[in-house]
């Protein structure tokens, strides 16, 4: 299998992550590109024109990051999404897939504030800038007061990678000092091996 992604990109990092903690590596042949000037390839691939993109053996492909790690976590048997109970009226199914939620729109809106920033000072717009930072803080205080589970779900991971992305891009919001049960949680969860082994990389 072919995963396009980019070492800057907290959505391409999940699934990265993912590949690790399920020791996927040796199946998954990691392709980074340039997301200012993606390729004609990938385009192909996406007609939405985004990464992760990850192509199968059989030339078929998967797109969407909750997508992607849904399948590769099938794939390896993992248990980063839970099952549905018929035991239980409330799964943990639903937490994790609300945590995931929550993290991919802190990422949402801060690659689009990021891009924002980068347009010349003239054209950038104050009530955009002003949204995507409202956005962020809000969910913040949310996951401040978030319950996180003793075992890894992809809930997790997502936020982890939002909060990793935060501090990659746009350490100036400073959100450790306002969310300390959130930064005491990431801190302990960044020492995971697959988490250092995908730390953002300023390829764009």
């Amino acid at each position: 299998m072919k995963l396009y992604s980019n070492p800057a990109s907290p959505f391409a990092r999940k699934v990265r992550i993912i590949v690790r903690e399920l020791n996927l590596t040796g199946m998954v042949d990691e392709v980074n590109v340039d997301t200012r000037n993606l390729p004609d390839e990938v385009r192909r691939l996406n007609p939405l024109g985004k990464i992760p993109v990850l192509v199968l053996n059989d030339g078929s492909t998967i797109i969407d990051s909750p997508v992607i790690c849904e399948y590769l976590n099938e794939l390896g048997g993992g248990k980063f999404f839970p099952g549905m109970s018929i035991w239980r009226e409330v799964s943990g199914r639903w937490r994790a897939l609300t945590l995931q939620a929550l993290g991919d729109g802190i990422c949402d809106a801060a690659v689009a504030r990021t891009y924002e920033t980068r347009r010349p000072a003239e054209q950038q717009s104050p009530a955009q800038l002003e949204k995507y930072s409202k956005a962020i803080t809000s969910a913040l205080e949310v996951l401040e007061h978030a319950s996180f589970a003793p075992h890894i779900t992809i809930g997790e991971i997502t936020v982890a990678c939002a909060m990793g992305y935060l501090d990659f891009r746009l350490p100036q919001l400073s959100w450790r000092e306002s969310h300390p049960k959130l930064r005491d949680w990431y801190e302990k969860f960044a020492q995971y091996s697959s988490m250092k082994d995908t730390w953002p990389a300023a390829l764009n």
